[in-house]
């Protein structure tokens, strides 16, 4: 009866045992499932906050980039528009100082020789150009001066000349800066082949 009563307890203890190791196992299972769920969603979260963290960089390096493109577009056209401006304000001056030379005598000769109906025009120059080639204009347009062609200093004209009606309805300019305007769109596809070839 004794070896019984020992065989039941060793049985108990065996079962107890075997139940606990089973139950032991089944945690350690669990856990290490339940831990490899938690490393996997760690995981998925760590990759969606890396690709939202390439996505915002992306974002502020375009944004950088079209900035920095448009400050390069707004720099370009600054400077085309200086540069145009000097070269407008050249040829301006070179035209002033070729019409402030005797021969502009010669052109205005010229404009007025060829004009028909000179009785009712007058040749409108500046002051300082009046007073240093009045002279020399009367003595070379003595005919059309005779045919009504009147001679003035008038103050709206800085160099240059004008061919006005008597009555202001018509006029021929050929002050510095108009010149200067008729001439410049042929300069302009010089001046873009030559300064902005990069851009091209």
């Amino acid at each position: 009866m004794a070896q019984q009563i020992q065989d039941l307890v060793a049985s108990i203890r065996r079962d107890g045992i075997e139940a606990a190791q089973k139950e032991a196992d089944q945690i350690i299972a669990d856990a290490k499932a339940e831990a490899s769920a938690l490393v996997e969603k760690a995981r998925k979260e760590a990759a969606r906050e890396i690709e939202k963290a390439h996505k915002e960089i992306q974002t502020r390096d375009q944004s950088a980039i079209s900035s920095l493109q448009q400050a390069s577009r707004d720099v370009l056209l600054s400077l085309k528009k200086a540069i145009q401006a000097e070269l407008d304000r050249i040829l301006t001056a070179d035209i002033e100082k070729a019409y402030s030379s005797k021969d502009l005598v010669n052109v205005i000769i010229k404009v007025v020789s060829s004009l028909s109906d000179i009785g009712g025009k007058e040749l409108q120059l500046s002051k300082k150009d009046f007073d240093q080639l009045a002279t020399s204009l009367k003595k070379e347009l003595g005919d059309e001066l005779k045919k009504g062609l009147e001679i003035k200093a008038v103050p709206s004209t800085r160099s240059g000349f004008r061919v006005s009606e008597k009555d202001g309805s018509a006029f021929y300019d050929f002050s510095a800066e108009e010149t200067a305007e008729l001439l410049r769109p042929f300069l302009s596809p010089s001046i873009q082949d030559i300064v902005f070839k990069a851009e091209q």
